[in-house]
């Protein structure tokens, strides 16, 4: 989802940066279209988090920092942020192709032939599967699933309490259901295989033929208009400091501009408590219905008021001295110790208290023109949800 909204946030807006009404209109449907995708990537995260409850879990939200090393994804998967061009719509292709085309590929005539390691009595403790595509790995959890349910019946595997999912009634998100059995499991998991990851190449409306019909357009463009840059000059992985979590620091990028550093951690800061925030929610045990509604929608409303704007805003702004030409962009980073609150009224305190910490960072930042207007409506959107969960 980080890598779809970082592309989304770097194509261009304005004529004025090189581009023809015409183009300008395509470009603007691109970008709506990524963003629908970043949309029901989130409904599918909130899915996996469905699946977790259900079964005992507990929803889980942390992420490896981009770019991702082979350590946390198979090697073919190569997640970093990078700005909207070609070689980046072709990525995203990649990531979204059809598992029906990896099997092809492959050999494998089945999806459980191609995911499923051979039965082994060290089996007994939980170990990593390898997986080709992300439909692989979701049918691999449906076969486990399927083996659970004969191994140990409905009643004992699905123990989670229901009420502690999250469903489209807080979020509007088609598709958001809560997972009680393995009927409903199996629905969820087939509802994030074919609408996006690893759906069937004859699914027109799967995230991968939608990104596959935008590089084909992306191409016809071209040949026509073979100078078409649809995507502003943003430094691929950009960070205002580097996170704990990556030794290898060749594959980022530093941002040297003091005020353009301050913004993206400032955006960091918000992306870091929407994240606590929507782990909240899906793990909610104390809020009432009320509540529960109150923070979905103050946590949907910071990723459009606040993240949208700051992210957008960081691509037109400069990299640095040692990046001549390139502009900085967001990091979506994360820190070591985000992790859902178990307690609702510590979580709503810390909450509040992040929320007032960053209007007041806002404040403190000496910017001028259009990013000072954006960081007025941005201070004035924290100040307005602080109050909002302080009532």
């Amino acid at each position: 989802m980080c890598c779809y909204l970082f592309a989304a946030f770097s194509i261009k807006r304005d004529m004025k940066e090189g581009v023809t009404e015409e183009q300008l209109d395509v470009m603007r449907r691109w970008r709506g279209t990524i963003l629908q995708i970043a949309i029901q990537e989130m409904v599918h995260m909130s899915l996996a988090c469905n699946l977790l409850t259900a079964v005992g879990g507990a929803p889980h939200l942390h992420r490896p920092n981009l770019p991702t090393s082979p350590r946390a994804y198979p090697a073919s998967f190569r997640l970093e942020l990078m700005p909207f061009c070609r070689e980046t719509l072709e990525a995203f292709v990649f990531i979204e192709r059809p598992e029906d085309q990896e099997r092809a590929d492959s050999g494998a005539t089945s999806p459980g032939e191609f995911f499923l390691p051979e039965a082994k009595l060290s089996d007994i403790f939980s170990s990593e599967r390898q997986y080709q595509t992300v439909g692989h790995l979701y049918r691999g959890i449906e076969d486990g699933l399927r083996y659970l349910t004969e191994k140990f019946g409905e009643e004992q595997l699905f123990i989670g309490p229901p009420n502690s999912q999250i469903a489209d009634a807080y979020f509007s998100l088609p598709g958001l259901l809560p997972v009680t059995d393995l009927e409903s499991a199996v629905t969820a998991i087939q509802g994030i295989v074919e609408q996006g990851e690893g759906a069937r190449d004859d699914n027109e409306e799967s995230h991968y033929r939608r990104f596959l019909a935008m590089l084909e357009e992306y191409d016809r463009i071209l040949s026509d208009a073979p100078d078409f840059e649809p995507g502003r000059p943003v430094m691929e992985n950009p960070y205002a400091m580097f996170p704990n979590d990556i030794g290898d620091h060749s594959a980022l990028n530093l941002i040297e501009d003091t005020l353009s550093m301050d913004i993206c951690n400032l955006f960091d800061g918000c992306y870091q408590l929407v994240m606590q925030m929507l782990g909240r929610v899906l793990l909610h045990t104390e809020e009432s219905e009320e509540q529960l509604t109150l923070l979905s929608d103050i946590t949907v409303n910071l990723m459009i008021d606040v993240l949208g704007p700051l992210g957008t805003t960081l691509t037109t702004m400069p990299a640095g001295a040692s990046h001549p030409g390139l502009t900085a962009g967001p990091s979506f980073r994360l820190s070591r110790d985000v992790h859902s609150l178990p307690h609702q009224a510590a979580a709503w305190t810390l909450f509040t208290e992040r929320l007032k910490e960053l209007s007041a960072y806002c404040g403190f930042l000496q910017a001028e023109g259009d990013v000072s207007a954006v960081l007025t409506r941005v201070r004035g959107s924290l100040d307005q949800y602080a109050e909002q969960l302080n009532e």
